[in-house]
């Protein structure tokens, strides 16, 4: 029950740091796309303003030399181009004096189609040509879109002020319209990219951290546990090594000095007991007193008889964070490889494969310098990704993946014989955890080999660091 309990309390820290983090991410996307919404909406409506006022001076002056609005060649392509540098803006059109379609430009595929303008356009036939500049500006709600219509005037400029050419008939109209929908659309695309990228972040964050509780909190306190059952029953054999730099630490060393401390206590008495026995010449009182001494040490138990010793053992939390950094660093690595198919991927599974028997027959007191080995490899293929050719990239890739599966065999053959705190399926569990923060990043990133390379060089140098904790046997 009571480890069923810890057990609990160790998986509620992670998922607290992952609920709290993900709400806070919730609120702030909310808020942003809230924000954003507002600002790229103004913005767009500003710049389709500027871009419709740009092509009414423009047809003014080409209708200016006598050329008539349906006769002026290339408004098509004119329109077009334009469309092509402003992919914010919806569409644009182009109307005549009767109100019918002369040429549009869209800048997507969910934008209206010819005959979509055509009927449009033929909606916004009847309305009145406003003759000021600031009612022109006021854009006109139709079928989702928002909607600028400015007037393509014979004679002086409409772009000159006013309405320009007041009581005379427009040659006809520039359309431009914005999609506020598309706004959300877009904000909701990066919003995803953005999610993806942090929950990668926030599965690390939380792993590490319920690493960094259980070395911390629960391994200190269950060995503490296990010594003082060793105590109750009499024997004080083992001082606890491996101690935190906190109060738990200093309760691990007040263990430590009170065990000492009987040890030497009894070492004591029975060496002036002995004392006493041999100075006493008369037999009786020098028996009386050896009964006494075997009688008291009898009743201190044979626990306190060796001096203690100090062990060090090895635990799955030594090897955790290396294991889950150096799975993440590897798997961002290998999306640099470029196209695998074919021979390629199946000598892929092979480097990997052997990579991963390699680490696990890595001699114990080689692990360290092993595990470390990994990390400046990995560091390595990063580098080499970042600042080489195509070709030196697939050479990169299969170096992250022999030297992440090295590491992974590395960690498996560190907890294979431990059955406490974690053991084989924490291991397990970190790897699968740093495999799947990299594919989450690297589809946030759209699989970018550069970005990959540039993101695995931060968990293979914190990997790097984390490799001291390893416990490497003495001889």
């Amino acid at each position: 029950m009571t480890s069923r309990s810890h057990r609990s309390f160790m998986l509620g820290i992670p998922a607290v740091i992952l609920l709290a983090a993900a709400l806070a991410m919730a609120g702030i996307g909310l808020l942003g796309t809230w924000l954003a919404q507002e600002q790229l909406g103004e913005a767009r409506a500003a710049k389709a303003a500027a871009v419709a006022e740009a092509v009414q001076h423009d047809l003014e002056r080409a209708i200016g030399y006598g050329i008539p609005l349906p006769r002026i060649e290339g408004v098509g392509a004119f329109l077009k181009g334009i469309a092509d540098r402003n992919p914010d803006i919806g569409f644009l059109a182009l109307t005549g004096a009767d109100g019918a379609l002369l040429q549009s430009a869209a800048t997507g595929g969910s934008l209206p189609d010819h005959k979509q303008m055509e009927t449009l356009a033929g909606s916004l036939r009847n309305l009145p040509t406003p003759e000021t500049r600031a009612a022109t500006l006021q854009p006109i709600e139709r079928d989702g879109f928002l909607i600028l219509r400015l007037p393509v005037r014979i004679g002086r400029l409409s772009s000159e002020g006013g309405g320009g050419g007041v009581g005379q008939p427009p040659a006809g109209h520039v359309l431009v319209g914005v999609q506020p929908g598309q706004v959300r659309g877009q904000i909701a695309g990066e919003l995803a990219t953005v999610a993806l990228g942090g929950l990668a972040v926030l599965l690390l964050l939380a792993e590490l951290a319920g690493v960094l509780a259980r070395a911390s909190f629960r391994a200190p306190l269950r060995r503490l546990a296990r010594a003082m059952e060793e105590a109750a029953a009499g024997r004080f054999a083992t001082l606890l090594g491996r101690r935190p730099r906190d109060q738990v630490g200093r309760l691990l060393f007040s263990f430590n000095a009170v065990v000492f401390g009987l040890h030497e206590r009894r070492q004591r008495f029975a060496a002036h007991a002995e004392e006493v026995r041999a100075a006493v010449f008369d037999p009786e009182v020098a028996e009386a007193v050896d009964r006494t001494r075997r009688s008291a040490l009898e009743a201190l138990g044979s626990g306190l008889e060796a001096a203690p010793r100090r062990e060090v053992d090895s635990r799955a939390d030594d090897i955790h964070s290396f294991a889950l950094l150096a799975a993440s660093a590897a798997a961002m690595l290998v999306p640099g490889a470029g196209d695998l198919s074919g021979g390629l991927l199946a000598a892929l599974a092979a480097v990997a494969l052997a990579g991963l028997v390699a680490g696990y027959a890595v001699p114990a007191r080689l692990r360290r310098i092993a595990a470390l080995l990994a990390a400046l490899l990995l560091l390595a293929a990063g580098v080499a990704v970042i600042a080489a050719t195509s070709t030196s990239a697939l050479a990169s890739g299969f170096l992250g993946a022999v030297s992440g599966s090295f590491a992974a065999g590395l960690a498996l053959s560190y907890v294979r014989r431990q059955t406490g705190d974690g053991g084989l399926p924490s291991v397990l569990r970190a790897l699968a955890v740093g495999v799947l923060a990299a594919l989450l990043w690297s589809t946030a990133v759209d699989w970018d080999g550069g970005l990959l390379a540039a993101s695995a060089l931060l968990p293979a140098g914190l990997a790097l660091l984390l490799a001291r904790p390893i416990v490497v046997p003495r001889s």
